[in-house]
């Protein structure tokens, strides 16, 4: 459990460095600045990366890719205190994908849980009726985006805890982040043609690109050390402890109003501990 404690902290906090980065950046050079100092954190373990782990990376890195830069769209466009419940919906689509990729079972319980996470889910918009609230969130774009992302990111976690088995994790972890890193570099590049737009965002933000690339890619690797005690469709619902974390100091750097949305993030957490336990 020490593993998903650490990934807790670290998960809770890389929101806040994540929202700090977005501030007048696009969400595509944001992301490039975060993953890249993600990399950077973990190039120590370059010589644990072989040939075998850069073509798995190459795959999942394709979807992390994708699911990031919503993530990081998410984070612009939309509060910490919603965007930080919303990574935790995730949790919904492994139950398909794990059961999909990794034969795990879909019961009742699951599906009740489900049903806890998405009444949950109405209060981070809340308005006088379920289906004002629900609206409310299909309204934003960054909300969108984040569930989209979540979406993704449970495919991602499916091929983490299937494919992780026999690779090392530092290494796994390294090839994914260069294969994200790259594309966040090429697409920006090809976006901007401009390579001063990289000095600028490091000059500027160096401290919330250095804190939240820690935050970002031990995280991950943390998560990936917990899949050799528990099962991924466990310590993903876990790590969402991790929501109230970025809640509560969102409500302090941010000034976010947080009172319903800690509310519905803790039902959504219970959903999930539903589903899982």
């Amino acid at each position: 459990m020490e593993w998903i404690t650490f990934r807790i902290v670290l998960l809770g906090f890389e929101r806040i460095f994540g929202k700090i980065i977005t501030r007048k950046t696009s969400p595509i050079l944001s992301a490039w600045g975060f993953f890249s100092f993600s990399t950077l954190t973990l190039l120590p373990f370059l010589g644990k990366v072989n040939f075998n782990i850069i073509k798995v990376s190459v795959f999942s890195g394709t979807i992390y890719a994708l699911s990031f830069f919503l993530y990081m769209y998410a984070l612009k466009y939309e509060d910490v205190s919603v965007v930080a419940p919303l990574y935790n919906v995730n949790a919904i689509f492994l139950i398909f994908t794990t059961s999909i990729f990794l034969e795990e079972k879909i019961t009742i319980q699951k599906i009740l849980g489900s049903l806890f996470m998405i009444y949950g889910v109405s209060y981070l918009k809340k308005d006088v009726n379920l289906k004002l609230s629900y609206k409310n969130l299909l309204k934003s774009k960054g909300a969108i985006s984040m569930i989209i992302s979540s979406f993704l990111m449970a495919i991602g976690r499916t091929i983490d805890g299937f494919l992780t088995k026999s690779f090392d994790k530092l290494g796994y972890s390294l090839g994914v982040y260069l294969v994200i890193s790259v594309y966040f570099f090429l697409i920006s590049f090809f976006k901007n043609r401009n390579l001063r737009i990289y000095v600028q965002i490091v000059k500027s933000k160096i401290i919330a690109l250095v804190f939240g690339g820690v935050c970002n890619a031990y995280a991950y690797f943390a998560l990936l050390m917990a899949f050799k005690k528990i099962d991924v469709s466990i310590a993903e619902p876990i790590s969402m402890l991790s929501s109230l974390v970025s809640i509560l100091v969102a409500r302090f750097i941010f000034k976010e109003n947080i009172k319903l949305r800690f509310f519905g993030a803790t039902i959504l957490i219970s959903g999930a501990f539903i589903i899982y336990i």
